[in-house]
């Protein structure tokens, strides 16, 4: 379990890695005015988001309420709690799921528009009376912003919750209706067959 461990996260490190120095030659590429206006991510917000999980036939919907707080320059506190239903696999009751994660976050400029972003947190996962689950995850990503007021992001992300480990592939978009509020949706997949669909509202402070 650890050298499979220490294989996701060695993978996910080294696909962070390629991502950002592509990203960064395409943006040496481009060249900016003097007056050129470079936009800044913001790291302080709460987001309140849906998710819609498909476990190989089975759904989930889960609400979640997310927030991110500078604490440095480059260093972010992050947290988020969870709350829905699993289908039952035996075709009793809906299962009830929560969960929560508070961890810390890195983030700092690769090129001009461009993030890239890491995270490590503690996780507590109780699905029902059937697991009670706790661990870590590790993740980094990238955001990206295009010209306009649409932002672009990628990310690998690795859960190790009481010796079940899964590592989720994800990207996502969004939009800025103003410099205070946007709303996003999510796709990601995992080495666990679980698909992620996820909308989001977030608001900037």
């Amino acid at each position: 379990m650890k050298s499979k461990c220490i294989l996701s996260i060695s993978r996910a490190v080294l696909a962070g890695l390629a991502f950002s120095g592509l990203s960064a030659s395409a943006q040496a590429a481009y060249s900016y005015g003097d007056d050129a206006q470079v936009p800044e991510f913001s790291y302080n917000f709460v987001e309140g988001a849906y998710d819609n999980y498909d476990f190989d036939g089975l759904d989930a919907d889960i609400g979640r309420l997310s927030m991110s707080y500078d604490v440095a320059s480059k260093l972010n506190i992050i947290g988020e709690y969870a709350n829905g239903d699993i289908d039952n696999p035996t075709g009793g009751s809906s299962l009830d799921y929560e969960a929560f994660a508070i961890g810390l976050g890195y983030h700092t400029p690769v090129a001009p528009r461009t993030d890239v972003t890491a995270n490590i947190k503690y996780i507590n996962q109780d699905i029902d009376s059937i697991s009670d689950d706790d661990g870590y995850g590790v993740g980094i990503g990238l955001r990206h912003k295009l010209m306009g007021k649409v932002e672009l992001d990628a990310n690998i992300d690795y859960m190790d919750l009481d010796d079940n480990d899964d590592t989720r592939f994800g990207v996502g978009a969004r939009y800025d209706i103003n410099n205070k509020v946007s709303v996003g949706v999510d796709y990601s997949t995992s080495s666990e067959d679980v698909d992620i669909i996820s909308s989001n509202i977030r608001f900037n402070f």
